[in-house]
């Protein structure tokens, strides 16, 4: 397979095993992958996977060895020698479970020894031999957070190509534990995009995602996360940014925004408080209720959220005009589907029209670069 599989954010070269070490990662044949790891003086090795542990064997060479649940598709997997929790450089580092996390990316299921029907369709996310757009980093000061913010924002090819053009723009959003990073890390929007484009499926436009978990310092000192100050600080401090600085959005029409899981939530409240922004909403595996102000992730001490956002919903025709694009998705065993289904009943009883897409799996990154690549085809037609 040309496409390298293990191409991240700080090595897009394959890091190759140095002496006493061995590869991290085979795939078999067969499709069956294992993890291995050189460490002959640990005790006991084990890997985290969605908050399950699985115990690796010690060979008797000192290479510890486990055989991955899954063979194919993106998922974060954790390290533990003698009880603490290891990265190793020799698997891709993104950021996950709000720090820096190991994954394994493996093939889909026709470069995996399998059969697969779809095989033409599952390579969607990889990089192909088409005009590719720019990814890069900016630094904005927030006059929310009273510091220096940053966010990641992609061009298509042709913004450099046409330089008298205003293009459209998403603001992307990711989840609970993430950052403006994984987008293009572990969901590659950036291949996504670049191949759809070519394919003439998607229209050139502009993405921006930056930081939802924003960081706020309590009046005892106390470095919190709060996310609902992601609002104030997109459209005070984001939005104003980019926009003076690129040739992107300058009104409703040209701007659609979209997340995952809490960036869905901040999606919804958002789009739905502010309608005059955005043209498009994009809600993946998550909510347009909220059910995380008060909740365990909630780092503030609040109460729950009083939904106000949802008064918007009370005038079905209005909401339609409002959002020609109003998009849901979510995995058919994602573990906060129930969620999901609630909305479902309520959108039904308010008589909202919308898009609504079921994919097959859980709550990660395999389902959600379906649901970009899904959306991005809806905006801005």
């Amino acid at each position: 397979m040309n496409y390298n599989i293990t191409e991240q954010a700080l090595a897009f070269d394959r890091v190759l095993p140095w002496e006493g070490q061995v590869p991290v990662c085979e795939i078999c044949p067969d499709g069956r992958a294992f993890l291995r790891l050189a460490a002959p003086e640990a005790q006991k090795v084990s890997v985290v996977i969605m908050d399950e542990e699985y115990p690796c064997t010690r060979g008797e060479d000192g290479v510890w060895e486990m055989e991955l649940p899954f063979r194919t598709g993106h998922h974060y997997v954790q390290f533990k020698l003698d009880g603490a929790e290891v990265l190793t450089p020799l698997l891709p580092i993104s950021y996950g479970y709000s720090r820096p996390y190991n994954y394994v990316e493996l093939p889909a299921p026709a470069y995996a020894g399998e059969k697969c029907a779809e095989a033409s369709d599952e390579d969607f996310w990889h990089i192909k031999n088409v005009p590719h757009g720019s990814v890069r980093r900016e630094y904005f000061y927030s006059s929310v957070t009273k510091e220096w913010e940053s966010c990641v924002i992609y061009t298509p090819a042709d913004y450099e190509k046409q330089p008298e053009k205003t293009f459209p723009v998403l603001y992307l959003q990711h989840g609970h534990g993430e950052n403006e990073t994984g987008w293009t890390t572990a969901g590659k929007l950036q291949f996504i995009l670049d191949n759809l484009i070519e394919e003439g499926k998607a229209v050139p436009f502009a993405v921006v995602m930056c930081n939802g978990m924003v960081q706020t310092v309590t009046e005892d000192g106390r470095r919190i996360v709060d996310f609902m100050l992601l609002e104030p600080q997109l459209l005070n401090d984001v939005i104003p940014f980019v926009e003076s600085k690129f040739r992107i959005g300058g009104s409703k029409e040209r701007r659609a925004m979209a997340g995952l899981s809490m960036g869905s939530l901040q999606t919804s409240i958002i789009g739905f408080t502010h309608p005059e922004y955005f043209s498009a909403l994009g809600v993946f595996s998550g909510f347009v209720t909220d059910m995380m102000q008060g909740a365990e992730l909630d780092m503030v001490d609040r109460g729950p959220g009083d939904n106000a956002h949802l008064r918007i919903l009370e005038d079905a025709q209005t909401f339609a005009c409002t959002f020609p694009v109003f998009f849901r998705a979510i995995g058919d065993e994602d573990p906060y589907k129930h969620f999901f289904d609630a909305d479902d009943r309520m959108l039904e009883e308010y008589g909202i029209s919308h898009i609504r897409r079921i994919y097959n799996g859980v709550h990660d990154w395999n389902v959600w670069r379906q649901c970009i690549r899904d959306f991005a085809q809806m905006i801005f037609r």
